[in-house]
């Protein structure tokens, strides 16, 4: 797992080469200080972190098994994320368990979970695992949270449905190894990274939403509520997206920008909202994969579609005008050697811009107006 750029503060706690395990430290399940906590198998510790921190940061590092990570919403008024973590594994007696920051008297913003990089690493059945979970206090009333960040190598992340009580600053999420499931989680800009394992679920931004992967599916239901950006990228694996693209209140014309990017594997989106008059630019490219694209009736502006060795799919299905005007539809498009060039929009007025562009080599292209 890269740390780089990640300034957990975990000294003494984070990564060491040489560990004495004379030099532990016991610290009672209820303490508060910022210290290493030295864990045996099904022990079970109690972190704080207060909801007015500027993010809610946890992080791994060394050789960990597989673990779980889980975000659990509760009635509560108090202003606080409580963490529970639990050691399941640990038959080296190595792990640890950390606040951050891990010195100082720094209110505590996250939880660091360590095992030391001996010089001859004992094997992988033998590494440390934990269980993860954070309680989100939530209200009837919907309640706006800092950023949540992760770095979690091999740690299953499992968010649930937070939709109606919660929406996040920014939410960051880093895992390899294991899937990370979202019920249907919301916030202001969204990266999440993983790979080797699914990333499924449903994703609200309110400018930009990014999710890599590599070795395993993606499988999203993207929403912004206002312009920005979507990128999804993958490699040997596919790519299956839905997208909903919603203007709020903003003025003159919202503009979307999506981009999805895979190799050896196909791609396929669906958008299926988009508001009139807005601008909507769409790149999509894959090698040896197919590329199926659904757009919806709003879209208005130009295509090109590049394939070296086989002839593109064009659909228009549909025919009635969402803006209720009675408007015609048009289509118009022409082959140029291995490249497919067009335009559609309706009736003879002014648009907005949109440009869609696809590609792959050795498989199939399909653009679809519905």
């Amino acid at each position: 797992m890269d740390l780089k750029g990640i300034d957990h503060d975990a000294e003494g706690c984070a990564v060491w080469d040489n560990y004495d395990p004379s030099s532990r430290s016991f610290v009672p399940s209820n303490a508060t200080a910022s210290l290493p906590h030295i864990k045996s198998d099904n022990d079970k510790y109690t972190f704080s972190i207060p909801t007015s921190s500027a993010r809610y940061h946890f992080v791994s590092s060394g050789p960990i098994d597989k673990s779980t990570f889980q975000v659990v919403p509760v009635k509560s008024d108090e202003a606080q994320l409580v963490v529970e973590v639990e050691v399941v594994k640990d038959l080296e007696d190595e792990a640890r368990v950390c606040a951050l920051p891990s010195r100082g008297n720094s209110d505590v913003y996250g939880v660091g979970f360590y095992s030391p990089k001996n010089k001859h690493p004992y094997p992988p059945s033998s590494w440390p695992a934990f269980n993860v979970k954070v309680f989100l206090p939530i209200t009837d009333k919907q309640q706006h949270l800092n950023a949540f960040e992760t770095r979690l190598g091999q740690f299953e992340h499992i968010f649930p449905d937070l939709s109606a009580h919660v929406d996040f600053e920014r939410l960051d999420l880093g895992a390899a190894n294991v899937p990370m499931s979202f019920e249907d989680v919301v916030a202001g800009a969204i990266h999440i990274s993983n790979a080797n394992a699914e990333i499924r679920g449903k994703l609200t931004g309110s400018n930009r939403v990014v999710v890599k992967n590599a070795n395993a599916p993606i499988d999203a239901e993207l929403t912004l509520t206002g312009p920005g950006e979507i990128a999804l990228h993958n490699a040997n694996s596919p790519i299956a997206s839905t997208v909903h693209l919603k203007s709020g209140d903003f003025h003159p014309r919202p503009d979307y920008h999506i981009t999805l990017n895979n190799a050896n594997a196909p791609i396929s989106a669906r958008i299926a909202s988009q508001p009139l008059n807005s601008g909507f630019f769409l790149k999509g490219d894959t090698v040896m994969g197919d590329v199926d694209v659904h757009l919806n009736a709003a879209f208005e502006g130009g295509f090109k579609l590049s394939n070296l060795f086989r002839s593109p799919t064009v659909e228009l299905t549909n025919k009635k005008d969402p803006s209720g005007e009675g408007r015609q539809r048009y289509l118009r498009f022409e082959k140029r050697g291995s490249t497919t060039i067009g335009s559609v929009g309706w009736g003879n007025g002014e648009h907005a811009p949109g440009q869609v562009d696809l590609s792959t080599v050795g498989k199939s292209i399909g653009l679809h107006f519905d």
